[in-house]
């Protein structure tokens, strides 16, 4: 596990910084001692093996997911025990990878490696409104920062839209969509409160958003305020109601649109009577939504909607199975602490501009550069035939995108603290910052899947152990090679709903290794399974 140390640099010494970096590239000999480097995102180089695969579904957490304790000399980006400032992971050295990959036991299933250099935890500049904001949070909520963090981003993205936009192959508001997905229990709506308390003393009451709605009433809504605000601490409701219903297809599929704010027209005969021209047609020209659902690990995947896909694609996901902290009595709402948030806040409000490619320093676009190559590298070490790549695939396709949301939401929750004087202008150390969270979004949802999928391969396991048995009704032990278990087991894979054999021989048998009931040994490029039963 690589190495976390914090760093807080002053201005001279990043000067510093940056002049030595200047000097060593000019340099091809060994670097001299000097100065600790500039902040980089822990994101692994892009010939690392990222992910192979999904990791199984049964297997335990890694330990870059697990809380540092205090006295460990380890911290994690956002957790409560950084002194502040920008973090960086030591990068994965590839002869280390090697090393690691050659220790490996032969035997073991093809299980994949944890996300080189990532933490589970989603950082935030420590000189932003965003910091001030986790830190009042942490005596009132227990779940994790990341948690505690994505219904304000989803508000921030709402007081920048529409006055302030991303020039990025076109006009793209600053839209969030943020997903908390936790057990039952584990106090979401706690959690989403202060957000929704700070927006409600900042925004209009027609600027929130509430319940469920067909796509007509929806439409009403946006027509008197075209930007708005959603917050839904009990998503299960909605989404069920987005699963089941007509108009809640239809309605899923409408927010798709909301969030790249595309224009919205209606056409019905019905609307002639509202007209003096006679006209059916009420057209916005252009509709946003910010939004943050908060629901249980069941529905989170959002495998039964038809526009699952796309939201998925969209959602920024933020995970917990557990709280953070114990907190006996949570501080009061109600005092001078919140107001002066919504204060800070407020400020995002009086920014105006346009973000593109000339608000990068000359460091971002290398930086930015490099960040696409990592993404594009990533999608290419996905194998696509499940479910759960298929939703790392989308979610990687949209991250260059949101990357520069989070940077630019970022930059002004620095400049709302006083900061910085300019909030448009995107620095590398900001930029790696951005793709660090959304790096931890990313492995959330990896996690989700495993988490969702958990019980279904278990049943599934369950029934191919009886079925393999039923075939050996004399003996305890049979012995079946992986062509010959894939032949037997998953050779309709074309149907639906059938077994796939990438299903069977990535999740199904290595659930079946963990519980004791299957033995696999490879003999040169030969792979066998021996199975167990009582």
């Amino acid at each position: 596990m690589p190495t976390i140390t914090p760093f807080i640099p002053t201005e001279e010494e990043l000067a510093e910084i940056e002049a030595m970096e200047r000097r060593l590239q000019r340099q091809p000999q060994a670097p001299v001692p000097g100065p600790a480097p500039a902040p980089q995102a822990s994101t692994p180089a892009p010939q690392s093996d990222w992910t192979r695969h999904l990791r199984p579904v049964d297997a335990p957490v890694p330990d870059w997911a697990k809380p540092k304790p205090p006295d460990s000399g380890e911290t994690s980006p956002s957790s409560p025990n950084s002194p502040g400032g920008f973090t960086h992971a030591e990068p994965t050295r590839p002869e280390a990878c090697a090393e690691d990959d050659s220790a490996e036991d032969e035997n073991a299933p093809n299980a994949p490696n944890p996300p080189g250099g990532c933490t589970r935890e989603h950082p935030i500049p420590e000189d932003s409104i965003l910091a001030d904001y986790r830190d009042f949070m942490r005596g009132f909520s227990e779940l994790s920062d990341g948690l505690i963090i994505a219904p304000i981003l989803s508000l921030c993205g709402r007081l920048l839209t529409p006055d302030v936009t991303l020039d990025f192959g076109g006009s793209k508001p600053l839209t969030m969509y943020n997903f908390v997905a936790c057990p039952a229990g584990l106090r979401k709506s706690t959690t989403f409160k202060p957000a929704e308390k700070i927006a409600q003393q900042i925004l209009m009451h027609n600027d929130l958003l509430y319940g469920n709605a067909s796509d007509s009433a929806l439409f009403d809504s946006f027509e008197s305020q075209p930007h708005r605000l959603q917050f839904e601490d009990e998503g299960n409701t909605i989404l069920r109601t987005w699963e089941t219903s007509a108009h809640g297809r239809e309605v899923s599929a409408r927010y798709l649109k909301l969030y790249d704010g595309s224009p919205w027209t209606q056409n019905y005969l019905r609307e002639r009577k509202l007209h003096e021209d006679g006209s059916a047609e009420r057209h916005i020209p252009l509709a946003t939504l910010s939004l943050c659902i908060g629901s249980t690990l069941g529905v989170a995947r959002l495998d039964h909607l038809e526009a699952g896909s796309g939201l998925r694609r969209r959602f920024g996901f933020y995970l917990a199975t557990d709280q953070e902290r114990l907190i006996d009595w949570p501080h009061s709402l109600n005092g001078g602490g919140l107001d002066e948030l919504a204060e800070k806040f407020r400020l995002l409000a009086d920014l105006k501009g346009v973000v593109g490619a000339g608000s990068l320093t000359a460091e971002a676009r290398e930086y930015w550069s490099g960040l696409q190559q990592r993404n594009r590298a990533r999608c290419k070490q996905i194998p696509g035939y499940t479910s759960g790549d298929e939703s790392l695939l989308s979610s990687l396709n949209e991250s260059p995108a949101r990357c520069l949301k989070l940077a630019v939401i970022f930059q002004a929750c620095r400049w709302a603290r006083g900061s910085i004087a300019d909030p448009y202008t995107i620095t590398e150390d900001v930029l790696a910052l951005a793709e660090q969270h959304q790096n931890a979004c990313l492995d959330s949802l990896i996690e989700l899947e495993a988490l969702s999928r958990r019980g279904e391969v278990t049943d599934t396991a369950e029934w191919l152990l009886a079925q393999i048995s039923g075939d050996h009704p004399s003996q305890r032990t049979a012995e079946y090679t992986r062509a010959d278990i894939t032949r037997r087991f998953a050779g309709h894979a074309g149907r639906r709903g059938a077994l796939t054999p990438s299903c069977l021989n990535n999740e199904i048998i290595p659930r079946l290794i963990a519980q004791g009931h299957c033995h696999r040994t490879k003999a040169g490029r030969k792979v066998t399974y021996t199975f167990h039963w009582e």
